[in-house]
């Protein structure tokens, strides 16, 4: 399993308010954006992943820190159980193709993604 790609996650009350200043700030456009079947609005703008949403929405995600785009989700979950970490949520389908959150021994929590065909193509391309 490889990652292919990783996120920094900020969370935001209102996603339309935000994104122009991170966008602004990376010097980047937004690549990404789509709402999850919870209500949560999430964007890409550079490495950034805005996730946004009110307080009650936001609460149960508040403590996943980044998030990884891996080759093979299924390899992924293989080795964080053999690592001994507790699996949050997930693996699930969602808009850019299967996600698992992840506790890590140690405290850490990350969302790791195998992105659909659809996405990458969206993202600009499968890295080689």
């Amino acid at each position: 399993m490889r990652i292919l790609r990783t996120y920094a996650r900020v969370y935001v009350a209102d996603l339309d308010a935000a994104l122009p200043q991170l966008g602004g700030l990376a010097g980047e456009p937004v690549t990404s954006r789509f709402t999850m079947p919870n209500g949560l609005e999430l964007a890409a703008v550079g490495r950034v992943l805005a996730v946004g949403g009110d307080e009650r929405a936001l609460e149960p995600y508040r403590a996943t820190a980044a998030t990884l785009i891996v080759d093979d989700l299924d390899e992924c979950l293989e080795r964080l159980l053999q690592a001994g970490a507790g699996i949050v949520r997930g693996p699930q389908a969602v808009p850019t193709g299967r996600n698992l959150t992840a506790k890590l021994p140690g405290g850490v929590q990350l969302e790791y993604v195998e992105w659909s065909d659809a996405q990458w193509e969206r993202a600009g391309g499968r890295p080689a």
